[in-house]
């Protein structure tokens, strides 16, 4: 498929708007998002269940080459690509980031229960593994969604990728341990941010600061980039509210 042509194919869109990134390594930039309808996971505790379906209320079909010229007019060149799920395998949504990372700088928010991009996909639309970044689920038991990991995800990421681990309880910092542990062979020295974020209202952030202090021996001997990822968002704006 020529970019040209995937130009001419309706992608289902919630949202594109212009805000602070609020979590994770680019936390606190002015970014634009476009947030892709649907989602394969259901998370016990998401805060965009407006975006589980492809179709319906809300969801507006839009060409790609529209999508750009939206971004392009809201200002900003750094782009998340966020959902639901943008890498639904079989849908052509999932392939609007590659799009527009020809055009601007993209950041993927994945789930993690879909496979990353092959080098071959990435080539079809020009685009090189350095040319696109990821923030990529593990998720935790918490979730009720911890079966659909898709592990071998983790040995794609590379440096400037993250890996993010969405917290409720005890039992979830430990999970998310054991799964560093198991692939710290592939996270040590590699660049890739470790985030641990709380369930916002469900955990305290402080708990999770322990745990970072508590295993900061564990990480530096490790060499494993590990850090706390708060929601600025929903502290900014009230934690309900969209398009922020």
């Amino acid at each position: 498929m020529t970019i040209k042509e995937y130009e001419q194919i309706p992608i289902p869109v919630v949202e594109i708007f212009q805000s602070i990134s609020g979590e994770g390594i680019s936390a606190g930039n002015i970014v634009s998002f476009v947030r892709i309808a649907g989602c394969n996971l259901r998370c016990a505790w998401c805060d965009t269940k407006y975006s589980f379906n492809e179709s319906g209320e809300g969801v507006q079909m839009m060409l790609p080459a529209d999508i750009r010229k939206t971004l392009s007019g809201i200002g900003s060149n750094e782009i998340i690509c966020t959902g639901g799920e943008p890498l639904e395998e079989g849908k052509s949504k999932r392939f609007l980031p590659v799009y527009l990372a020809n055009f601007f700088k993209v950041r993927v928010e994945t789930s993690g229960g879909s496979i990353l991009y092959s080098e071959k996909e990435l080539l079809n639309f020009g685009i090189l593994r350095d040319q696109i970044s990821y923030c990529m689920d593990i998720k935790c038991p918490g979730s009720k969604m911890d079966h659909k990991n898709l592990y071998n995800n983790i040995f794609e990421l590379k440096k400037n990728d993250e890996l993010k681990f969405v917290v409720i309880n005890t039992e979830d910092l430990l999970f998310s341990l054991e799964i560093i542990e198991k692939y710290k062979s592939s996270l040590s020295g590699s660049g890739i941010a470790l985030n641990f974020s709380p369930v916002f209202g469900s955990v305290d952030p402080d708990v999770i600061v322990d745990f970072l202090k508590e295993n900061t021996k564990y990480f530096m001997d490790n060499s494993l980039w590990a850090r706390l990822s708060l929601q600025l968002h929903k502290i900014v704006w009230p934690p309900d509210m969209r398009g922020v």
